[in-house]
């Protein structure tokens, strides 16, 4: 051990030699992990630095921690990756690829819209709008936290709707089809609703992102802020056609079919 190496932080030491471990699949996903009791006699080191080391690699998205009967702590396989170009959204491709999908209604609000989206919308912020939130859950996990801005005027009684259904569909029956999108996506970490309804931290990385649809008359008819768990999912961005597509991990030899 270098002196360079000593200098830092137990719990630091600790979480490198165990994602050095993963890395080289001596400890391999679905795997159990070792207990925090059994981690202690191989560190020496108080319970408190292990569970400060494990809470890193969780927040990194290497293991899972499961409570009950069956409980314990797991390597976490490699989460799945969905493209943001996709035509189907990422719950969407998630449920072709096998996932059990699902969504729940948190709230439904009429009330003014929010200063900030008011500049967004073009309107003034005495305007009403239906606030909309509804969380994804994948596997029985809270992955996406969902928040819809839609002015009331544009569709008058949408809160009549079954809106565990698809929010576009049901905003097509009011004419309100989306010809322009513009999306912007950032890394933060978890406010405090989103750390309730989506069972991280605080410090929990998130993914998040803003989503911006326009009519064909130009009209802003939705504002759109999502938030991804970033340890269920990785995202990319592909342009373009892949001259030699090869399969994605997990695809085997079925390139283009879902996983």
């Amino acid at each position: 051990m270098t002196s360079q190496s000593r200098k830092r932080p137990a719990y630091l030491r600790i979480s490198d030699a165990l994602r050095d471990k993963i890395e080289r699949n001596e400890l391999e996903p679905g795997q159990k992990f070792p207990t925090e009791r059994e981690l202690v006699r191989e560190f020496h080191v108080a319970r408190m630095t292990v569970r400060h080391a494990l809470d890193i690699l969780e927040v990194e998205g290497l293991i899972d921690r499961r409570r009950g009967r069956s409980g314990g702590t797991y390597v976490r396989t490699v989460p799945p990756t969905l493209s943001l170009t996709n035509k189907d959204n990422i719950v969407t491709q998630l449920r072709e690829r096998g996932h059990d999908t699902a969504v729940r209604v948190v709230s439904v609000n009429k009330a003014h819209v929010p200063k900030h989206v008011a500049a967004v919308l073009d309107v003034s912020d005495s305007t009403f709008a239906w606030d909309i939130k509804r969380v994804y859950t994948v596997d029985g996990k809270p992955v996406i936290l969902s928040r819809y801005t839609i002015p009331v005027e544009m569709a008058p009684d949408l809160n009549q709707h079954d809106l565990r259904e698809p929010i576009m569909e049901i905003l097509a029956g009011y004419s309100l089809k989306p010809v322009f999108k513009r999306e912007s996506m950032r890394a933060a970490t978890a406010r405090t609703e989103e750390q309730k309804l989506l069972h991280v931290s605080r410090s929990h990385p998130l993914l998040r992102f803003v989503r911006l649809l326009k009519t064909k008359s130009g009209a802003v008819f939705a504002y759109i802020e999502e938030s991804l768990r970033s340890d269920i999912a990785n995202v990319e961005v592909v342009l373009g056609e892949d001259p030699s597509p090869q399969p994605l991990p997990g695809q085997g030899n079925g390139a283009g079919k879902p996983a």
